[in-house]
């Protein structure tokens, strides 16, 4: 049986580093999995763990509405009508649901660009094991505290995290114990403190429910930060776990992190979250003791994880669905999108089950084979031309100003507005739906374009052209329009880049590197004679040079091998 100790160097190979970047991550990019192939699994396994090291500058949303702002404005109406103050409540619900809407852009975004995967996969993990939703906390403001704190302490000090997630105005709201008192003490935050965040079921008792309910009375906060409000805290005698006193909040945390089930509770949700959805005792066990032995700080768990050989074992790798999220961010470098629609990216994962900052209930997503249905399995299939075809919507409208900038008189089109960054804003990015027509539109504009440019040139020059762009291969017309200074079609430009970076000579070796770029799981001899077929491949043992293959071909064989049951793992 497969264990804790490390893999040794000479197992370790890409599709290792592929298997460790998309647990530790969302499994871009694969420049990034080369790199960690090239450093080893202990130097592959401190880069991606110890990512303090790497510089993220995601500058924090600008848009949320301070919870001061609000009160100030409702203060402002306190002498309005009924009808007035209900219009106010109804357009600052408005604005928080669209803040939330553009927060989980902001989130996608860093998911896709971030130095650091490891820190915004665990942010993720922490969002559904701290499970809160806007739908009750109703401030843009207080989730992304919440999310902050999240990626803050993301692989810092389980009973620290513990601590401060209950001290955040969103968890105190959520679970309504900024309103618990001595008189009235609310048993939602201590319940599901032992229950889901730190202990388990059958851990404890109705009993210390009860009087860990009392001992967090006065747990509050100011719309801004926690506030202790002494007036509303129990200092009575409890009794919780065996222990006896005036017990607060922080004696209780004490107690808890006391019990062996703290540390292999939650070293088996990271095991399932991580590796496998099976957790072995025994595994959970060595986690756990690693976990407690370093006083709850979890790098040196995620570190062992990382490097065991279990982690390895081969139920292990590639025997994990793909989470909404982590399917629709992989889907971005796979496709070489440049403009990506987060906007639709943020629906996609509602509608498959993965509705960021609106998990289902305090127990979070369950995951992994409940992320599969006959709906959602469906709709994956269909996910990568329709993110594809989002994508295009920013493109066109550049290529219309391009497009109109030059033909104005007097216009430099090298001055013509572009935005290659791909790290872009996402406020807006992608919206709109396009369609054959918009497609066709993006067609003629670059017709435009290659017609404006040979019109300026001389007659000799001009036939030149206008032959290879009639005769020449996909590589040479690609080249020349290149030389004008007129860009690729956005469905285009990925696919060129993803098969310029694999290497092969035949139509069987290109088959292969598809298969050993995309997929953590073998395609059966079916999908690799379509897969062939797509590209026009006849005799697959044949010397197949790229220029052969057209942009379309190549095209529609990412989107065949991104919509298979295979590519749903990692």
């Amino acid at each position: 049986m497969a264990t804790l100790r490390p893999l040794q160097p000479s197992a370790w190979g890409q599709a290792h580093a592929r298997h460790l970047l998309n647990r530790a991550g969302f499994g871009v990019s694969q420049a990034l999995v080369e790199l960690l192939a090239d450093l080893g699994p202990e130097d592959a396994v401190h880069y991606l763990v110890d990512y303090e090291r790497q510089e993220s500058a995601v500058e924090a949303p600008d848009f949320l509405l301070p919870p001061q702002q609000l009160q100030s404005q409702r203060r402002e109406y306190a002498g309005a009508s009924e009808e007035e103050r209900r219009k106010l409540r109804q357009q600052l619900q408005r604005e928080e649901r669209e803040n939330i809407q553009q927060l989980k852009e902001w989130w996608l975004a860093r998911m896709v660009h971030t130095p650091r995967p490891l820190e915004e996969k665990l942010t993720l993990f922490w969002h559904g094991h701290f499970a809160t939703s806007s739908q009750k906390v109703r401030s843009s403001y207080h989730t992304y505290q919440l999310n902050r704190l999240f990626r803050e302490q993301a692989s810092g000090n389980f009973k620290q995290l513990t601590a401060t997630v209950g001290q955040s105005a969103a968890m105190l709201n959520y679970l309504d114990n900024a309103r618990s008192t001595k008189e009235d003490p609310n048993e939602n935050w201590a319940r599901e403190l032992m229950e889901l965040f730190t202990l388990g079921q059958g851990q404890y008792s109705e009993d210390d429910i009860k009087e860990s309910a009392r001992a967090f009375t006065g747990w509050s906060h100011d719309m801004q930060e926690f506030t202790y409000r002494i007036e509303n805290h129990d200092f009575g005698e409890k009794t919780f776990m065996g222990r006896s006193g005036p017990l607060d909040g922080w004696d209780v945390l004490d107690i808890i992190f006391e019990q062996p089930a703290a540390s292999t509770f939650i070293a088996g949700k990271l095991w399932r979250y991580l590796a496998h959805e099976q957790a072995v005792p025994a595994l959970t066990y060595e986690l756990g003791h690693v976990l407690r032995h370093n006083g709850f700080e979890l790098k040196p768990m995620l570190t062992t994880l990382f490097l065991s050989e279990a982690f390895y074992a081969p139920e292990v790798m590639g025997g994990q669905i793909k989470s909404p999220v982590q399917l629709l961010v992989q889907l971005c470098d796979d496709l070489g999108l440049e403009n990506i629609p987060y906007e639709q990216m943020a629906r996609a994962t509602a509608a498959l089950g993965q509705d960021l900052f609106y998990p289902p209930n305090v127990k979070g997503w369950d995951g992994n084979r409940a992320w599969i249905n006959a709906n959602t399995l469906l709709q994956r299939y269909n996910l990568p031309p329709r993110l594809a075809m989002a994508s295009l919507a920013p493109a066109r409208q550049e290529m219309l100003e391009t497009s109109q900038a030059m033909m104005a008189p007097g216009t430099d089109p090298e001055l013509a507005p572009r935005n290659r960054n791909r790290a872009q804003s996402t406020r807006g990015a992608g919206r709109g739906r396009p369609n054959s027509r918009a497609v066709k539109e993006l067609l003629q504009q670059q017709r435009e374009q290659v017609a404006e440019k040979l019109r300026l040139m001389p007659r000799a020059e001009r036939r030149t052209k206008i032959r290879v762009l009639k005769q020449g291969t996909p590589e040479q017309r690609a080249e020349m329009l290149r030389a004008l200074g007129i860009r690729p079609l956005p469905w285009q430009e990925g696919a060129m880049e993803i098969f310029a970076e694999l290497n092969f000579d035949t139509g069987r070796e290109c088959i292969a590197a598809l298969e050993g770029r995309f997929l953590v799981r073998p395609l059966n001899d079916d999908q690799r004679r379509i897969l062939q077929e797509a590209l026009g491949i006849t005799e697959p043992s044949a010397r197949l040079r790229l220029a052969e293959v057209p942009v379309d071909r190549r095209r529609a064989a990412l989107h065949l091998i991104t919509s298979l049951a295979e590519y749903q793992l990692c």
